[in-house]
Protein backbone atom coordinates (compact mmCIF):
# COMPACT_ATOMS: atom_id res chain seq x y z
CA UNK A 1 0.00 0.00 0.00
CA UNK A 2 2.90 2.52 0.98
CA UNK A 3 4.30 1.65 -2.79
CA UNK A 4 1.30 3.96 -4.12
CA UNK A 5 2.98 7.61 -5.28
CA UNK A 6 1.82 10.13 -2.62
CA UNK A 7 0.62 12.74 -5.21
CA UNK A 8 -1.51 9.62 -6.62
CA UNK A 9 -2.80 8.43 -3.38
CA UNK A 10 -3.84 11.63 -1.93
CA UNK A 11 -5.88 12.59 -5.27
CA UNK A 12 -7.71 9.52 -5.19
CA UNK A 13 -8.35 10.08 -1.54
CA UNK A 14 -10.06 14.00 -2.35
CA UNK A 15 -12.05 11.66 -4.89
CA UNK A 16 -13.52 9.25 -2.87
CA UNK A 17 -14.34 11.83 -0.05
CA UNK A 18 -15.86 13.59 -2.97
CA UNK A 19 -18.10 11.01 -3.76
CA UNK A 20 -18.92 9.77 -0.01
CA UNK A 21 -20.18 13.72 0.59
CA UNK A 22 -21.98 13.37 -2.48
CA UNK A 23 -24.00 10.29 -1.46
CA UNK A 24 -24.35 11.58 2.48
CA UNK A 25 -22.59 9.15 3.75
CA UNK A 26 -23.41 9.38 7.50
CA UNK A 27 -26.92 8.39 6.36
CA UNK A 28 -26.18 5.27 4.23
CA UNK A 29 -26.65 2.10 6.20
CA UNK A 30 -24.15 -0.68 6.03
CA UNK A 31 -25.80 -2.39 3.30
CA UNK A 32 -24.99 0.97 1.21
CA UNK A 33 -21.95 1.40 1.89
CA UNK A 34 -20.58 -2.09 1.25
CA UNK A 35 -22.29 -1.32 -2.04
CA UNK A 36 -20.62 1.56 -2.90
CA UNK A 37 -16.75 0.05 -1.31
CA UNK A 38 -17.60 -2.59 -4.83
CA UNK A 39 -18.62 0.13 -6.89
CA UNK A 40 -15.65 2.29 -6.57
CA UNK A 41 -13.54 -0.69 -6.72
CA UNK A 42 -15.02 -0.73 -10.44
CA UNK A 43 -14.58 2.98 -11.01
CA UNK A 44 -11.97 3.44 -13.29
CA UNK A 45 -10.67 6.41 -11.82
CA UNK A 46 -11.03 4.86 -8.24
CA UNK A 47 -10.16 1.06 -8.25
CA UNK A 48 -8.22 1.31 -11.71
CA UNK A 49 -5.80 3.59 -10.46
CA UNK A 50 -5.31 1.32 -6.72
CA UNK A 51 -5.27 -1.76 -8.97
CA UNK A 52 -2.07 -0.89 -10.75
CA UNK A 53 -0.56 -0.94 -7.05
CA UNK A 54 -2.53 -4.00 -4.95
CA UNK A 55 -4.70 -7.01 -6.03
CA UNK A 56 -8.27 -5.75 -6.59
CA UNK A 57 -9.22 -7.19 -2.82
CA UNK A 58 -6.89 -5.28 -1.77
CA UNK A 59 -7.88 -1.75 -3.35
CA UNK A 60 -11.09 -2.40 -1.87
CA UNK A 61 -9.99 -3.32 1.92
CA UNK A 62 -7.77 -0.14 1.32
CA UNK A 63 -10.62 2.34 0.41
CA UNK A 64 -12.47 1.01 3.52
CA UNK A 65 -9.25 1.17 6.31
CA UNK A 66 -7.64 3.74 4.80
CA UNK A 67 -9.42 7.17 3.50
CA UNK A 68 -12.94 6.27 5.14
CA UNK A 69 -11.70 4.87 8.34
CA UNK A 70 -10.24 9.01 8.82
CA UNK A 71 -13.32 10.70 7.00
CA UNK A 72 -15.58 12.17 9.69
CA UNK A 73 -12.37 12.82 11.48
CA UNK A 74 -10.93 14.37 8.11
CA UNK A 75 -14.11 16.27 8.11
CA UNK A 76 -13.53 18.00 11.89
CA UNK A 77 -10.19 18.97 10.66
CA UNK A 78 -8.00 15.92 12.35
CA UNK A 79 -6.01 13.81 11.19
CA UNK A 80 -3.58 12.88 8.00
CA UNK A 81 -6.22 14.22 5.28
CA UNK A 82 -8.23 17.14 6.86
CA UNK A 83 -6.99 19.03 3.94
CA UNK A 84 -8.62 16.41 1.25
CA UNK A 85 -12.39 16.84 2.31
CA UNK A 86 -14.14 19.12 -0.14
CA UNK A 87 -17.40 20.07 2.46
CA UNK A 88 -15.96 19.71 5.95
CA UNK A 89 -17.55 20.16 9.63
CA UNK A 90 -17.07 22.42 11.94
CA UNK A 91 -13.91 22.15 13.01
CA UNK A 92 -12.20 22.31 16.61
CA UNK A 93 -12.22 26.34 16.34
CA UNK A 94 -15.37 26.66 15.38
CA UNK A 95 -17.13 24.43 18.05
CA UNK A 96 -15.09 26.41 20.74
CA UNK A 97 -16.47 29.90 19.66
CA UNK A 98 -20.00 29.40 18.79
CA UNK A 99 -20.16 27.00 22.53
CA UNK A 100 -18.68 29.46 24.55
CA UNK A 101 -18.38 32.97 22.67
CA UNK A 102 -15.27 34.16 20.71
CA UNK A 103 -13.29 35.05 23.48
CA UNK A 104 -12.48 31.07 23.56
CA UNK A 105 -9.58 29.65 21.36
CA UNK A 106 -7.91 26.01 21.14
CA UNK A 107 -4.72 25.53 22.79
CA UNK A 108 -1.88 24.28 20.69
CA UNK A 109 -1.00 20.57 20.56
CA UNK A 110 -4.55 19.36 22.61
CA UNK A 111 -6.75 18.38 19.61
CA UNK A 112 -7.25 14.80 20.13
CA UNK A 113 -9.95 12.20 18.28
CA UNK A 114 -12.16 9.39 19.54
CA UNK A 115 -13.94 11.46 20.34
CA UNK A 116 -12.98 14.73 19.56
CA UNK A 117 -11.98 16.66 22.16
CA UNK A 118 -9.09 19.39 22.82
CA UNK A 119 -8.58 21.95 25.47
CA UNK A 120 -9.84 25.42 25.29
CA UNK A 121 -9.22 28.75 26.73
CA UNK A 122 -10.25 32.78 27.50
CA UNK A 123 -7.08 33.27 28.71
CA UNK A 124 -8.17 33.13 32.08
CA UNK A 125 -9.52 29.53 32.45
CA UNK A 126 -9.63 26.16 30.48
CA UNK A 127 -12.02 23.80 29.75
CA UNK A 128 -11.83 20.63 28.13
CA UNK A 129 -14.07 20.91 24.78
CA UNK A 130 -15.76 17.31 24.10
CA UNK A 131 -17.96 17.35 20.77
CA UNK A 132 -19.48 14.83 18.68
CA UNK A 133 -23.00 13.67 17.47
CA UNK A 134 -25.62 12.07 19.81
CA UNK A 135 -24.47 8.06 18.16
CA UNK A 136 -21.88 9.03 20.03
CA UNK A 137 -23.22 10.23 23.32
CA UNK A 138 -21.45 7.47 25.13
CA UNK A 139 -18.21 8.39 24.45
CA UNK A 140 -18.61 11.66 25.23
CA UNK A 141 -19.86 10.98 28.59
CA UNK A 142 -17.30 8.50 29.03
CA UNK A 143 -14.41 11.15 27.65
CA UNK A 144 -15.83 13.73 30.31
CA UNK A 145 -16.25 11.28 33.31
CA UNK A 146 -12.32 10.33 32.52
CA UNK A 147 -11.57 14.16 32.64
CA UNK A 148 -12.52 14.41 35.78
CA UNK A 149 -11.22 11.09 37.45
CA UNK A 150 -7.84 12.47 35.87
CA UNK A 151 -8.00 16.03 36.90
CA UNK A 152 -8.37 18.26 33.47
CA UNK A 153 -10.03 21.17 33.05
CA UNK A 154 -13.82 21.25 33.65
CA UNK A 155 -15.12 19.05 30.59
CA UNK A 156 -18.18 20.63 28.37
CA UNK A 157 -19.82 18.37 26.40
CA UNK A 158 -21.01 19.59 23.12
CA UNK A 159 -23.79 17.54 20.97
CA UNK A 160 -23.80 18.73 17.68
CA UNK A 161 -26.48 18.07 15.09
CA UNK A 162 -25.84 19.06 11.13
CA UNK A 163 -28.36 21.39 9.47
CA UNK A 164 -31.69 19.11 8.69
CA UNK A 165 -30.90 16.69 11.56
CA UNK A 166 -33.64 16.37 14.48
CA UNK A 167 -33.09 15.53 18.08
CA UNK A 168 -36.64 14.95 19.60
CA UNK A 169 -37.13 16.79 22.40
CA UNK A 170 -37.98 13.63 24.63
CA UNK A 171 -34.19 12.67 23.31
CA UNK A 172 -32.77 15.87 24.02
CA UNK A 173 -34.18 15.94 27.90
CA UNK A 174 -32.66 12.84 28.09
CA UNK A 175 -28.70 13.55 26.45
CA UNK A 176 -28.75 16.51 29.05
CA UNK A 177 -29.72 14.56 32.17
CA UNK A 178 -27.33 11.51 31.51
CA UNK A 179 -24.74 14.15 31.13
CA UNK A 180 -25.62 16.44 34.25
CA UNK A 181 -25.49 12.89 36.24
CA UNK A 182 -22.24 12.53 35.21
CA UNK A 183 -21.56 15.82 36.64
CA UNK A 184 -21.34 17.32 32.95
CA UNK A 185 -21.97 20.21 31.42
CA UNK A 186 -23.63 20.15 28.01
CA UNK A 187 -24.97 21.96 24.75
CA UNK A 188 -26.90 20.98 22.13
CA UNK A 189 -25.43 22.82 19.04
CA UNK A 190 -27.16 22.82 15.18
CA UNK A 191 -24.15 23.45 12.70
CA UNK A 192 -23.98 24.19 9.04
CA UNK A 193 -20.64 22.43 6.81
CA UNK A 194 -21.00 25.84 4.99
CA UNK A 195 -18.06 28.15 3.75
CA UNK A 196 -17.97 31.42 4.84
CA UNK A 197 -15.85 34.78 3.75
CA UNK A 198 -13.72 34.30 6.83
CA UNK A 199 -11.68 31.65 7.95
CA UNK A 200 -10.08 30.35 10.93
CA UNK A 201 -6.54 29.57 11.84
CA UNK A 202 -7.40 26.06 9.55
CA UNK A 203 -8.61 28.11 6.95
CA UNK A 204 -12.22 27.37 7.15
CA UNK A 205 -14.92 28.66 9.04
CA UNK A 206 -18.65 27.44 9.56
CA UNK A 207 -22.21 28.89 10.27
CA UNK A 208 -23.24 27.70 13.17
CA UNK A 209 -26.95 27.86 14.30
CA UNK A 210 -28.84 27.75 17.67
CA UNK A 211 -29.85 23.90 18.66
Amino acid sequence: MSDIPETIRRAVIRDIYRKADELGWDGLSPVDRTTWYNRWVDDEELGGVLTRYMPRDRARMWIKDVPMKHYNRARSGIGPYAGLVGNPLPSAYDIARYALGEDWAVLSGTLREKPNRCHVTDGNHQKLLIWGNPRNLKSLVWAGLNARVDGLPAPLVVISLLQGERLPDSERRRHKRLCELAGLDVQVITTRATRTASANPEGRTHLLSDG
